[in-house]
């Protein structure tokens, strides 16, 4: 029997050092790493290593039982969504995990949104009850967040000391001793309270099945307890109940009873895609410096053997070796069958999200990424790291697509757009790993200008040299307007219909420079009304300069004003955090649109300034340690206050 499954939540709510707990009670590994200390086998890049956190998802075989076990660690920080979104299409099961003492967070509810959407069954797994917490109060605020959960384990304390677990389904105490457990009849003065909830569990077990409902209404007894196993993973597998469970990675209570939970509740490959021919995934991709190309394969369907050779879009994939990984180790195997987690070396022609097929093409499991909320401008440190940055930046994307290079035309800058100043980092320091050297800086903000009021005025040009000279006359008003307008008014033929095209040119062209500070002007209508032209010396090229000159002229009589772009701004955060949100808007020039809850979190719909949120990402990590998210979106132009303006004209003028 085999069980994928991908371990999501907030940061620091215990994945990975779970995940170590399982390693070591499974006998993958001898001695228990420490995320602390940079030991534990998910986290073994120089970048997770020198922050203390998961930046990648990592892979970890277990076997337990006769059973086999593949856990797809995934990041907790949202900034690193693409590696969380690829793990949770790799499995049949998410199990959430969520930290006793801060409870339900903003990364437990984006995590099981995402495995909602991908119809994944779920399962929440409480942790670190050692270092506090209030399960009870924890367990009703998962029911208003998530739904209908039903707690399979209950902690059991002896006055202020843990010893163990409370089985809800099973009406059994199960007591740890450090090495093992002792399975006894629940205590008497808890017999009330575990008899609560396992009525409250039964019932709603029953209720996902139609002839054990009628059973239990009709003769009014429980089920048989195999009647009630059978529709307890059924009803899991559905999505119609969510069990909880509590497991401590420190303390190993609730570890071992949890890889039974997992045997008992979660699917197996074939309960989520049948049998049949061979089909997988490529989920994803990592460049190594000195190994290239890595493509991490979920096997959703079929068997492979060495040797065997799968389809592709892009030809056909040979498995001249089957590798198993286990963080940064490759293990050997001479077979693989659903539910098999492989890594590919020297996947040249392999990308992430494409699919493998033996006889005819299949679709497989998709997320769509959401678009990066944070850019900064990258800059080369010397001319070597410059020439080879391109090539850094595609082995880069090709690991992570959540990223995005683009070069923005008006500023010259290199942007480079992430999903949050931790993942612009990360970014950072694997382009070392590649051999580029970059800084990042705050870009350049796309100011604007536009005018407020209606002027007139010629521009003419007329240069008199030997042969024929140039001669223009343009008479050109502006006037506000919602978007760019331009009319021709001209009559009697006092400037041929064949020199329009030219001086619209002129005209647009003079706008990409306002008059302030050399900005773009928008919202304005262009009219020209007036001129005259000479037989010989007129031209296209006459006729574009004098319009420029007739622009600047009379845009500086139109009441010339600077703009700066605003953003809408949805912001996730834990209800008590959001007076801290709302003050910080309000001194970054921001406007609150709306506010509503979401269980326990709130959701502030706000717009403010590119300038004054360029460093959300962080600001936003400082006010909730860590427990906010947002996401921005353009959403117009608006005027500088005065004051602003001038330091902003000032500093470009003298750039």
């Amino acid at each position: 029997m085999i069980r994928t499954i991908a371990f999501a939540g907030h940061s620091g709510s215990g994945k990975t050092t779970l995940g170590e707990a399982l390693l070591y009670l499974t006998g993958a590994k001898e001695r228990r790493g420490s995320v602390s200390e940079g030991t534990t086998t998910s986290d073994y890049t120089p970048e997770e290593k020198a922050h203390g956190i998961s930046v990648r998802t990592a892979v970890l075989p277990l076997d337990w039982k006769g059973h086999k076990f593949f856990v797809l660690d995934t990041p907790g920080y949202l900034d690193f969504i693409a590696s969380i979104r690829g793990a949770l299409t790799a499995a049949d099961a998410a199990v959430v995990t969520v930290s006793a003492p801060d409870g339900v967070q903003i990364g437990t509810e984006r995590a099981w949104t995402v495995a909602e959407r991908l119809e994944l069954p779920r399962m929440v797994v409480v942790t670190k009850l050692d270092k506090g917490g209030d399960f009870f109060q924890l367990l009703e605020d998962l029911r208003s967040t998530l739904g209908s959960i039903v707690p399979v384990h209950l902690p059991w304390t002896e006055g202020s000391n843990w010893v163990g677990l409370l089985d809800v389904l099973r009406n059994k105490a199960l007591r740890y001793d450090g090495e093992k457990y002792q399975e006894v009849e629940v205590p008497a003065e808890l017999a009330e309270q575990v008899g609560t909830y396992r009525e409250q569990a039964i019932e709603a077990i029953v209720e996902t099945d139609e002839n054990l409902l009628e059973q239990y209404l009709e003769e009014g007894e429980e089920p048989a307890p195999e009647q009630v196993a059978k529709a307890f993973h059924e009803a899991v597998r559905q999505g119609l109940v969510y069990p909880v469970a509590i497991a401590s990675g420190e303390t190993l209570i609730g570890v071992e009873p949890l890889l039974d939970i997992f045997l008992q509740a979660l699917p197996s490959p074939t309960e989520r895609w049948g049998e049949g021919p061979p089909l997988g995934k490529v989920f994803k991709v990592q460049v190594e410096p000195f190994v290239g190309k890595v493509a991490y394969i979920r096997l959703y369907r079929g068997e492979l053997k060495p040797g065997d050779v799968l389809q592709s879009e892009k030809g056909p994939v040979k498995f001249n070796k089957l590798y198993v990984p286990r963080g940064n180790e490759l293990l050997e195997v001479d077979r693989a069958e659903a539910g098999y987690i492989l890594a590919l070396p020297k996947a040249d022609n392999l990308h992430r999200t494409m699919a493998l097929w033996a006889e005819e093409p299949e679709e497989v499991p998709m997320t769509k990424l959401p678009e990066p909320t944070t850019f900064m401008a990258i800059v080369p440190k010397g001319k070597g790291d410059e020439a080879k940055l391109g090539e850094a930046v595609n082995k880069l994307l090709e690991e992570d697509p959540s990223l995005r290079l683009e070069r923005n035309e008006e500023t010259g800058e290199m942007l480079l757009w992430g999903m949050g100043d931790m993942h612009l980092e990360v970014a950072k320091e694997r382009l070392h790993d590649y051999g580029v050297d970059v800084e990042l800086k705050l870009p350049k903000i796309p100011y604007r200008e536009t005018i407020r009021r209606k002027a007139e005025g010629q521009g003419k040009h007329k240069k008199q040299t030997g042969g024929h000279g140039q001669y223009g006359d343009v008479w050109l008003r502006l006037e506000p307007a919602e978007d760019y307008e331009f009319v021709w008014e001209i009559t009697g033929g006092v400037i041929p219909t064949k020199y329009k095209e030219a001086v619209e040119k002129g005209i647009k062209e003079a706008a990409k420079k306002g008059v302030l500070a050399g900005f773009p002007v928008i919202g304005f209508r262009a009219a020209v009304y007036d001129g005259s032209h000479h037989s010989v010396d007129s031209s296209d090229l006459s006729f574009q300069i004098a319009a420029s000159l007739a622009f600047k002229k009379v845009a500086e009589a139109a009441g010339p004003t600077l703009l700066e772009p605003i953003y809408k701004l949805k912001i996730i955060v834990p209800q008590d955090k959001m007076g801290d949100i709302l003050s910080d808007l309000q001194g970054r020039r921001g406007r609150v649109l709306g506010s509503d809850m979401d269980g326990a979190l709130a959701v502030i719909h706000a717009e403010a300034p590119l300038g004054e949120i360029l460093e959300y990402s962080r600001v936003l990590r400082s006010l909730t340690a860590g427990q906010g998210a947002y996401n921005l979106e353009f959403s117009h132009y608006a005027e500088v206050p005065p004051q602003l303006a001038q330091k902003i004209v000032e500093e470009a003028k003298s750039e």
